[in-house]
């Protein structure tokens, strides 16, 4: 696995899965058992991938990635998470094949003022 192996699993993610609604795709960049640490979905590729599904697609802007040995750390606007705009961070571990096998998330509301005028993008 390369760094640029890396970065073409998360364009598939965030260019054809998300913005593009390809849920169908997500499975062929996953080697199980897949762990899944956000509390709203199981374990494994079924319940994101049926999320996904479900809301046709999940249009989305990719800030900043970092990819640190087998993990990527990557900031991203979510333009329509659950009906509002979400700043988010994905955070994935991969195998030696490329594969991803574990993701963890953070999401918050983006709100529509800032207290101190900084985006948080």
């Amino acid at each position: 696995m390369t760094r640029n192996d890396i970065q073409r699993t998360l364009d598939v993610i965030y260019g054809k899965i998300f913005n593009q609604g390809q849920a169908d795709l997500l499975p062929g960049l996953v080697s199980g058992p897949y762990i899944q640490h956000n509390p709203l979905f199981p374990n494994g590729v079924d319940g994101i991938a049926g999320y996904i599904k479900q809301a046709g697609r999940i249009p989305c802007e990719v800030k900043r990635i970092a990819i640190d040995g087998d993990l990527a750390f990557v900031h991203v606007r979510y333009l329509n998470w659950g009906g509002q705009e979400t700043a988010g961070v994905d955070i994935f571990r991969f195998d030696a094949d490329g594969k991803i096998v574990e993701h963890w998330d953070v999401l918050q509301p983006v709100p529509v003022t800032s207290k101190n005028a900084n985006t948080m993008f």
